[in-house]
């Protein structure tokens, strides 16, 4: 598949290097530096496919191997993801070294039963090409801006983004317009429905000779398309409860899958949101690509919002339909959620102040 240069072009130089640095901060903080080996093409790598508090299972010369944890006293899948790629000594079942990660995908996770809803930085997996957002057309409905949400992530982490509508058989003339959305985008969109086999050959085609992940929220389908790839019956998959209309989660670990040599699938838990307080305001408008060519707003710090239609470029082309509605409500609601998280922080700080001057 191309690489999608209309989706990435509008990066700007700022965001990249905050997407290196965040990747090395990831990375640095779960392993040690002295842990962590440069990639060479003479080197035999097993590949991490499951970590436990443990132990983890490295795919290694065609066997699945189970290793003992790497560190003392650390959990082996707070240093291990699956996708890690890890140099062995085979017969005594112990990792030696770590490959650099080319790509790791992580996300925001707030603990609310044992940090008191601190947010936390959760790793996925690691050496990620493409990321499948998988979405269903009814049980759980579409939502559009968990997909934004959710192409922004993959954006800051450099992976390439595919949207697969699942249920496609119930999709909805609404939901063909919401996916038009993102095909403008020349983002690929694939439809499927793991329940009648339909959809799945073309899915295929864009995973082929890829390291994949898919996500999504709980309940859309994700198992049970990986089930239909891989052509067994073996992923536990679950249903949408009737009242919440919520999907319940049935992978509870990140999972990786060799469906066809040099072509593999992590299957990841279900989420019902996804945080993205740590994302910059300044930049948010990046991570919006269509915004790029209508940048030229009377003020130099605009932000899109607040500032009056005739004064903002964005906004003219939002009335003027160069620029979908429904993306510049996505914006707008990111924006005010990150505003709103960086107030909390900030009376949060105020009080502490406050409280140390009495």
């Amino acid at each position: 598949m191309a690489h999608l240069e209309s989706y990435d072009s509008f990066k700007t130089k700022k965001s990249i290097d905050k997407k290196n640095r965040a990747k090395e901060t990831a990375f640095n903080k779960k392993i040690d530096v002295g842990f962590v080996i440069q990639r060479d093409a003479n080197l035999n790598p097993g590949i991490v496919i499951e970590t436990s508090y443990k132990d983890a299972k490295i795919l290694y010369n065609g066997e699945i191997l189970t290793v003992y944890g790497i560190r003392q006293n650390i959990p082996c899948n707070q240093l291990l993801f699956p996708g890690d790629e890890v140099i062995l000594d085979a017969e005594n079942k112990k990792i030696l070294n770590v490959l650099e990660r080319a790509t790791v995908l992580s996300r925001n996770h707030k603990d609310r039963a044992r940090r008191n809803n601190v947010v936390t930085n959760k790793i996925l997996a690691a050496n990620i090409d493409t990321a499948v957002i998988v979405v269903s057309a009814y049980s759980p409905p579409l939502h559009p801006r968990f997909i934004d949400r959710y192409l922004m992530v993959l954006q800051a982490c450099g992976i390439e983004p595919i949207i697969c509508l699942n249920k496609s058989d119930l999709k909805t003339d609404h939901d063909e317009r919401v996916l038009d959305i993102y095909r403008k985008l020349n983002i690929p969109v694939v439809e499927t429905s793991a329940l009648n086999n339909e959809g799945i050959d073309n899915l295929k085609y864009y995973l082929k000779n890829k390291r994949a992940i898919f996500v999504g929220h709980s309940g859309v389908g994700k198992s049970s398309l990986i089930n239909r790839i891989m052509d067994f019956d073996e992923i536990k998959t679950g249903h949408v409860g009737e009242k919440s209309k919520r999907g319940r989660h049935t992978t509870t670990s990140s999972k990786f899958y060799v469906w066809e040599n040099n072509s593999s699938i992590i299957d990841t838990p279900g989420i019902r949101a996804l945080d993205i307080s740590s994302f910059d305001a300044n930049e948010i408008q990046n991570y919006f690509p269509e915004f790029e060519p209508y940048l030229q707003c009377k003020y130099k710090r605009c932000d899109h919002i607040h500032s009056p239609t005739e004064d903002c470029g964005v906004k003219t082309a939002v009335k003027n339909g160069k620029i979908s509605l429904s993306r510049y409500e996505s914006y707008v609601r990111i924006m005010e959620d990150i505003n709103g998280q960086n107030q909390k922080k900030t009376q949060s700080t105020k009080e502490v102040d406050d409280e140390r001057s009495l």
